[in-house]
């Protein structure tokens, strides 16, 4: 077995800038399955990387099959992440490939993705993109992004591991970008019922240039060879990249407020009685939590309603437009009251010994920031 892998990866050994045994040391989480994320674990399945973790929770449909060469007609109706695991696996028994079905915000926690060297964007959205860049600066790993449309490919590279006071994904996002996450919710804060999302046309040119340059990228980190964030542009119509380094943006919403990487502190996502706090003060310490939750929810014609319970301290996300409408009168009058901000005393008041619907929170000491990673015992 060991004379069969060494014949293998043979060819690679005689690269000499290429080490075949950090790369099969490497471990990569992909996210989404699409048509990049189908070049992208290909690419790192065949260099022989150590362990690829795919993330996807969209099912395959007819047209992926045009653009996903480990996927079949068989795998119609499969999940994405499951079908190119699956088929991935088969071409090097030496790499372990993992399927993760669901969204990558509920199934991938900062400690699972400090264990990983890289995580490579494969997603189709601004917000997915927005979410793993956080998640990604937070648990300091670095983060490779691609973008494409029918005829240019974009790849980014942001070391966070290699070199934390790099520009991040969001220093030259424009406003445009927040505008298209906008679109996806109401004035309130709650996901639109009749959304329809916009679809990018490509061809598998352009996203087997764009599963290429990002396999090449997450292989290259490292001290030795990171020289700051950058992104490559290349048109596969007329042949032509540029690569241009991308700056920090000083007034940054995503990372501006890290002076230093934040610090993760693992912690049990239980919220004591104020009792037990030793130091009455941190009750009022303001921590921002990483994902929106239902602060209140009450009819302004007829009060208090039964159903809160439904749906205050839970996640806003869970829930779209449609709870804005009253179910005594049936009127768009519910106020749906949505914080992503609360003080430590409020969450004690609101979850006691329960876990509270959040993958993280931070909080601005002195030192500087805190993230306490609460993924471990949030409910799903």
């Amino acid at each position: 077995m060991d004379m069969l892998r060494n014949q293998r990866y043979r060819r690679h050994d005689l690269i000499d800038w290429f080490s075949q045994e950090e790369v099969s040391a490497a471990r990569i989480a992909v996210v989404g399955a699409g048509a990049v994320g189908n070049e992208v674990v290909k690419n790192l399945a065949l260099l022989g990387v150590g362990a690829i973790d795919v993330y996807d929770f969209d099912v395959v449909e007819p047209h992926n099959l045009t653009r996903g060469v480990l996927l079949r007609e068989g795998d119609v109706g499969r999940n994405k992440a499951e079908a190119v695991a699956e088929r991935a696996a088969a071409l090097d028994p030496n790499v372990r490939i993992r399927a993760v079905p669901g969204d990558f915000w509920r199934t991938l926690g900062i400690r699972a993705l400090q264990d990983c060297t890289c995580a490579i964007s494969a997603v189709d959205n601004f917000e997915a993109r927005l979410k793993l860049n956080q998640l990604c600066l937070l648990a300091g790993v670095d983060l490779v992004n691609t973008g494409l449309d029918s005829r240019w490919a974009s790849v980014e590279s942001y070391p966070y591991g290699s070199a934390p006071d790099v520009a991040c994904y969001e220093c030259t996002l424009p406003d445009s970008a927040y505008g298209r996450v906008a679109e996806r919710y109401s004035c309130g804060g709650l996901r639109k019922r009749a959304l329809v999302e916009r679809r990018i046309p490509t061809t598998t040119v352009t996203a087997s240039v764009a599963g290429a340059l990002a396999a090449s990228a997450a292989l290259r980190f490292g001290p030795e060879t990171t020289t700051g964030s950058r992104r490559t542009l290349v048109d596969t119509l007329g042949g032509a990249a540029t690569t241009v380094s991308i700056p920090r943006r000083a007034e940054c919403p995503g990372c501006a407020a890290y002076v230093t990487p934040p610090r993760v502190v693992r912690t049990r996502n239980r919220w004591l009685p104020p009792s037990t706090v030793a130091d009455p003060s941190l009750l009022t310490l303001p921590l921002r939590l990483s994902d929106a939750l239902i602060a209140s929810w009450e009819c302004v014609a007829c009060g208090p309603l039964e159903a809160a319970d439904r749906y205050v301290n839970q996640r806003a996300d869970a829930f779209d437009d449609s709870i804005a409408t009253c179910p005594s009168c049936n009127a768009p009058s519910v106020r749906v009251e949505i914080r992503d901000a609360f003080t430590l005393g409020e969450l004690v008041e609101r979850y006691g010994p329960r876990p509270a619907p959040v993958k993280f929170a931070l909080a601005d000491l002195e030192s500087g920031t805190v993230c306490f990673d609460l993924d471990e015992d949030r409910p799903s």
